[in-house]
C-alpha cells in the first residue's frame, strides 16, 4: 500500500507540475513604452525631459525591452506617456514595482524615476558608484504638487542600470509605473505585499515541512545509525534553506545586501547539489567514484558560475566566462543524477521506488533550468513553482522509503543482537573459567573484544592426575569465528586421551578444507603430577615459564593443510607456573597504535592472569583477551 501511495504521489504531482500551469499575465502598459539600450550621451539627463522627441526610439514588445549586451555601460532609458486620474484629490505619489522571476527573487537593478523631467525616486546607486537594490523592489515616491496634474497625461522617463548577470536575452526588463493618490498607492502596496505573502503561504509551509523532515532524519540517523538517513538529512537541511530563500515571502530576505544575500542562497544550494550526489550513490550502492567526484564538481562549478556574475558589478571576463560555464556544468550534473538513477531502476531493481523518487529532482531541475517548466502551478489561492512542489512530495516519499528501510534494519540488527547474546551465553559456558585442580593452582580471564570471540580455552583433568591444557585462537571476529570454537570445543570433548601432538593432528583434520573457518593457532600442554610438561604449538605463541618464554616448535596453524606437529618436553618446579597468552595481548594497542608487545608481555608474564588481562585492556584492547596461569603446587 505505501509503494502504491509514493508512486501515485510522484506521478501525480509531476504531471500536475507539467501540464496545469497558472495563469500569468503583464498588466497593460501605459500607453507606447519606448526603450533605448546605454546611457544619455551628454551626461545632462536629457532624455528626462518631458518634451524630449523619442520617436526614434523602438518600442518595447508587451511592456518588455531588452536587456544592454554584456560589455555595454549596462544602461537602458525608458520613456511612456501615462494618464493621471482626474478625480485625484489628495496628494499624488508614483508606484515603481520591479518585475519578479519565478525563482521568486526580484532583479537586483539601479534606477532614477523621472515625472516630467524631475527626479522623483532612486532604487539602488547607479554609476559609477554602484549598487544594485532589491530592498524596495516595490517602492512610493511622493510627488510635488507642481508634478503630474490630475486629468492630464504626465511623461514617465526610466533610467536603469543592469548589473552584468542580467545582460541577457533571457532576462527583459519590466518594471511597472502607476500615478496614483499616495494613501491609494500605499494601501495597493500593502494589499499586494499582502497577497503575495498568501500566495506563498503553501511554499512558505512546504519550506518549513522540508526543514522538520530533515532534522527528523537527523533524530532516526542518532537512534538508528543508518548512513542513509544521515546523508539524506545533510541533503534536506541546506534544501529548506535554499527553498526558503528562494522565497520572496521570507521576512527579511530581500532586505540583505547584494553582496551577503546570494550567499545566502548559493552556498546552502551548492552543500545540497552535492549531498544529493552523495544521497545517490549511497542508497544505490554505487561504487564509481570517478563520476562521484565529476558531479559533485559540476555542482560546485554550476553555482560559482552563477555567484561570481551576480557579485560582479563590472563586465569582467571571468564574470563573462562564468555565465557560459552555466549551462554546461548543468548539463553534466542533472543528466549524470537521471543516468544513474535510470541505471538503478534497470539493472539493480532492488529500491525502483527509491530511484524514482530521487529521479524526480534532476528532472524538474533540468526542465526548469532549459526554460520548459517556466511557470508557477495554481492550487486554489497559492501559486507554486513545479520544482517546490516535486521537491516535497518526493522528499516525503524518499523520507518514507528511508525510514522504512532503517525501521527494519535496525529490527534486523535489534534481533541479530539477541542472537548474539545467546551465541554469547553458549560461548560463556563453553568457555568456562578454570578452576583449581589437585596439585595445581590456575586462573583464566576471558574478554572478548565483541560480543562473541574468536580465542578458547580448554583444562582437563586426566585419570592419572596429569591435567590437558587447550588454547587457541581462530582467525577473525565475530560470529562465523565463535561458531569455529564451538565446533573445536566440541571435539575437543569427544577426544579420547591422546598425546598434545596427536590432538591438534586430530584437530587439524576437522579443520583443513573448510575455508569459511579461516585458519586456527594452538597449544596444548600436558602437565603431569611429576611437573613433567609435554608441549604441542600449532602457530601459537610459546607459554611462558617463570617469566621467560618456552622454546617450543611453532608448528603450521590448523586448517592450512595437514602436518605433523612435534612435542617438546619440559620440567617445572614446585612453585613455577606456566602462563598461556593469545595475541591479543602481544596485540594491544593504545591511541597512539603502539603495540603492547612482547617485552611488556614477558614482562608481566609471572603476574596473576587478572592483573595481565587488566594491564593488555587498559593499555588499548584490539582483539580478544584470554589468558591461563597454572601454577604447581608445593606438596606437603
Amino acid at each position: 500500500m505505501l509503494r502504491r501511495l509514493i508512486v501515485f504521489a510522484v506521478v501525480s504531482v509531476c504531471l500536475a507540475a507539467m501540464w496545469c500551469p497558472a495563469q500569468q499575465g503583464q498588466p497593460s502598459a501605459p500607453g507606447e513604452i519606448r526603450y533605448h539600450v546605454g546611457d544619455d550621451p551628454d551626461g545632462k539627463l536629457g532624455w528626462a525631459n518631458p518634451n524630449f522627441d523619442d520617436n526614434a526610439w523602438p518600442i518595447a514588445k508587451d511592456g518588455q525591452w531588452p536587456t544592454p549586451l554584456f560589455y555595454s555601460d549596462g544602461f537602458v532609458w525608458v520613456r511612456f506617456h501615462t494618464p493621471v486620474r482626474a478625480d485625484a484629490s489628495g496628494p499624488l505619489a508614483v508606484r515603481s514595482s520591479r518585475d519578479v522571476n519565478l525563482a521568486g527573487l526580484p532583479y537586483s537593478l539601479a534606477d532614477e524615476v523621472y515625472v516630467d523631467g524631475l527626479l522623483a525616486g532612486r532604487q539602488g546607486s547607479l554609476p559609477p558608484h554602484v549598487e544594485p537594490d532589491i530592498r524596495h523592489r516595490d517602492a512610493v515616491f511622493g510627488l510635488p504638487a507642481t508634478v503630474a496634474t490630475p486629468g492630464k497625461t504626465a511623461v514617465v522617463a526610466l533610467r536603469v542600470w543592469c548589473p552584468p548577470h542580467l545582460r541577457r536575452p533571457d532576462f527583459p526588463g519590466a518594471i511597472q509605473i502607476s500615478i496614483d493618490e499616495t494613501r491609494n498607492l500605499l494601501l495597493a502596496r500593502r494589499a499586494g505585499h499582502a497577497t503575495e505573502l498568501y500566495a506563498n503561504g503553501l511554499n512558505l509551509a512546504l519550506n518549513i515541512g522540508i526543514a522538520l523532515l530533515g532534522i527528523g532524519m537527523l533524530v532516526a540517523w542518532r537512534w538508528t545509525g543508518e548512513r542513509d538517513l544521515l546523508v539524506f538529512a545533510w541533503v534536506m537541511i541546506p534544501q529548506a534553506i535554499v527553498l526558503l530563500a528562494w522565497s520572496s515571502s521570507l521576512p527579511g530576505m530581500d532586505r540583505l545586501p547584494v553582496q551577503v544575500g546570494p550567499l545566502v542562497f548559493f552556498v546552502p544550494l551548492t552543500l545540497f547539489m552535492v549531498a544529493l550526489v552523495e544521497l545517490n550513490w549511497t542508497v544505490h550502492r554505487l561504487h564509481a567514484p570517478l563520476l562521484k567526484r565529476l558531479a559533485q564538481a559540476a555542482a560546485v562549478v554550476f553555482n560559482l558560475a552563477l555567484l561570481i556574475p551576480i557579485l560582479s558589478t563590472t563586465p569582467t571576463a571571468l564574470a563573462h566566462w562564468a555565465t557560459l560555464a552555466v549551462l554546461p556544468a548543468d548539463l553534466i550534473y542533472e543528466p549524470l543524477l537521471i543516468a544513474v538513477n535510470i541505471w538503478a531502476m534497470v539493472t539493480k531493481r532492488t529500491n525502483p521506488l527509491l530511484a524514482l523518487a530521487l529521479l524526480a529532482n534532476p528532472v524538474m531541475s533540468l526542465l526548469n533550468n532549459t526554460d520548459i517548466l517556466q511557470f508557477t502551478v495554481r492550487l486554489g489561492p497559492f501559486n507554486e513553482h513545479p520544482i517546490a512542489l516535486a521537491d516535497f512530495v518526493c522528499d516525503v516519499a524518499i523520507f518514507a522509503l528511508l525510514s522504512h528501510n532503517a525501521w527494519k534494519a535496525w529490527r534486523a540488527r535489534d534481533e541479530l543482537r539477541v542472537e548474539f547474546e545467546a551465541a554469547r551465553d553458549v560461548q560463556e559456558r563453553l568457555v568456562a573459567p578454570a578452576v583449581d585442580l589437585p596439585g595445581f593452582k590456575i586462573q583464566s580471564v576471558y574478554l572478548p573484544s565483541r560480543q562473541v570471540g574468536g580465542d578458547f580455552f580448554r583444562v582437563v583433568p586426566e585419570p592419572d592426575g596429569s591435567v590437558l591444557v587447550v588454547m587457541g585462537d581462530v582467525s577473525g571476529k565475530g560470529l562465523r569465528a565463535a561458531m569455529t570454537v564451538s565446533a573445536i570445543i566440541g571435539a575437543l570433548r569427544t577426544m579420547p586421551v591422546l598425546p598434545p601432538a596427536r590432538i591438534l593432528a586430530a584437530l587439524n583434520r576437522g579443520l583443513v578444507g573448510q575455508s569459511q573457518s579461516g585458519f586456527v593457532t594452538c597449544c596444548v600442554a600436558r602437565i603431569g603430577q611429576d611437573g613433567a610438561v609435554t608441549i604441542a604449538n600449532a602457530g601459537h605463541l610459546a607459554p611462558y615459564l617463570n617469566g621467560a618464554e618456552l622454546e617450543v616448535p611453532s608448528g603450521l596453524p590448523l586448517g592450512i593443510e595437514p602436518f605433523e606437529y612435534e612435542e617438546r618436553q619440559v620440567q617445572i618446579s614446585a612453585g613455577q607456573t606456566l602462563t598461556f597468552v593469545p595475541d591479543g595481548v602481544v596485540e594491544a594497542r593504545n591511541v597512539a597504535g603502539e603495540l603492547f608487545g612482547f617485552e611488556r608481555t614477558r614482562a608481566i608474564s609471572n603476574h596473576t592472569a587478572e592483573e595481565i588481562a587488566r594491564r593488555a585492556q587498559h593499555f588499548g584492547q584490539d582483539d580478544d583477551i584470554t589468558v591461563l596461569t597454572l601454577q604447581r603446587m608445593v606438596t606437603i
